[in-house]
């Protein structure tokens, strides 16, 4: 009798349980690839669907996730716009603004590398901080698990200080660990900022290669000068609270106070991630597509897109606008490869144009439609980028910044064969990676 009520109490619990589960994901801003996944998972699997789904399912946090909800930056004009296009001449730039830093450097990175590249770095900013300058480090806790813990040591006995974001112990109201912070930015004395793509490690950025080494990715990093690093001290700034720093003494008074121009640039620092009330650089990127009146021109490492930038991107290929997609020909993401093929064959057949960059990785993310706008960030054309990590944008609405970006992915596209390579359909296998797509 005891075993029966208890088998009873137990298949209760669950049915409730599953359905308190579905009908929380049936109200979530999920895409339908992911909904679909976690739905399957109740259906097959509840035991460990819902246990997995409370640790991991949530996208979106209310303002205690980060003590407040950040609002989306306007475009500021007044700024100074630089592109570096190498690993070299991007960690040459960097490693001069740290050591040229008077006040205060304000770091966060996704992989700090345990390597030429992150050793540097962390002596550069240790250097600066035993001068008295005040320099603050965020490491994602999963992106640089092998290094954070030595960066640390040797940060805080040089007098910096560093974080670690969003560990994989942590209390559930504040994050779910699937939740990753990619963002790569630097502030230096709060009006100049370095942010992109690459990461503080040799495949990404580094001093000159040796003979035989292998080349490094191909990557993009912008510097910017001016108002604008108002917006990206605010975001490091709630960064470093929700990591459990306190705020720089004088912080609001500083954000208050207008930086100067330093160009002519119209540049926007966007944020994105589960603290923002709407997915910012998806909804950016739909609009720009469905805008787009001469071309639409992509690179990304990545492509895992949902459906409705799938269809924007066909849409915008058969109504004659010259859209274009530069990815690796091969990626260091084996399912990410798989899962992108079924979205890359119906661009091609529906006009798009496609280049396959066969000369290594290519890690950079950039975007150019006509001649409005253009951007150069952290985020990647997937699912994961758009709507789980945290990741920054540097979106540029003058014609010269564009045109800049404009000319790395041209450049990129020369580069490319003129016949894209054949890849054998594994249709079951695309479809089965194409279902982990969210979490990719």
């Amino acid at each position: 009798m005891l075993t029966y009520l208890a088998s009873h109490a137990v298949v209760l619990v669950t049915v409730v349980a599953w359905l308190v589960m579905l009908s929380r994901i049936s109200g979530s801003q999920r895409t339908p690839q992911s909904t679909f996944a976690w739905l399957l998972a109740f259906a097959f699997v509840p035991l460990l669907a819902i246990p997995l789904y409370l640790a991991l399912g949530s996208r979106k946090f209310p303002a205690r996730a980060k003590g407040r909800q950040l609002a989306i930056p306007p475009v500021r004009p007044g700024n100074s716009f630089e592109l570096l296009t190498t690993g070299e001449s991007a960690f040459a730039r960097l490693i001069e603004l740290i050591q040229g830093a008077k006040r205060s450097i304000d770091l966060t990175m996704f992989i700090l590398g345990d390597d030429e590249t992150g050793r540097a770095a962390v002596g550069a900013l240790a250097e600066r901080a035993k001068h008295g300058v005040e320099v603050r480090v965020i490491l994602d806790a999963v992106g640089s698990i092998r290094t954070h813990r030595g960066a640390a040591r040797a940060l805080r006995e040089a007098g910096a200080q560093m974080r670690v974001f969003m560990p994989l112990r942590h209390s559930p109201i504040r994050g779910r660990s699937n939740l990753r912070s990619h963002r790569k930015i630097a502030i230096v004395d709060g009006h100049v900022v370095f942010a992109g793509g690459m990461n503080l490690a040799n495949e990404y950025m580094g001093p000159p290669l040796k003979d035989g080494t292998a080349p490094r990715w191909r990557d993009v990093v912008s510097v910017v000068r001016g108002p604008v690093a108002a917006d990206a001290t605010a975001l490091f700034e709630s960064d470093w609270v929700f990591c459990g720093g306190s705020r720089r003494s004088g912080s609001e008074g500083r954000a208050a106070t207008p930086i100067a121009a330093s160009g002519d640039a119209r540049v926007q620092f966007v944020p994105i991630g589960p603290d923002m009330t709407t997915d910012t650089m998806y909804d950016l990127f739909l609009n720009g597509i469905f805008t787009a009146r001469e071309r639409v021109a992509i690179v990304t490492p990545y492509y895992v897109p949902d459906d409705a930038l799938q269809h924007a991107l066909v849409l915008s290929a058969r109504r004659g606008v010259k859209t274009e997609l530069l990815i690796p020909a091969l990626s260091n993401h084996r399912v990410a490869d798989l899962a992108r093929r079924e979205f890359l064959r119906e661009l091609s057949a529906n006009g798009a144009l496609v280049h396959y960059y066969a000369r290594g990785m290519v890690h950079a993310k950039a975007m150019v439609i006509d001649d409005d706008f253009a951007y150069v960030g952290s985020p990647n054309f997937d699912m994961r980028s758009l709507f789980l990590n945290y990741e920054d944008a540097v979106c540029v609405y003058s014609p010269a910044a564009i045109a800049e970006v404009r000319g790395f992915i041209d450049g990129l596209i020369s580069e490319c064969p003129s016949e894209p390579p054949v890849f054998p359909e594994h249709r079951v296998i695309e479809q089965i990676a194409l279902l982990l797509a969210p979490e990719l």
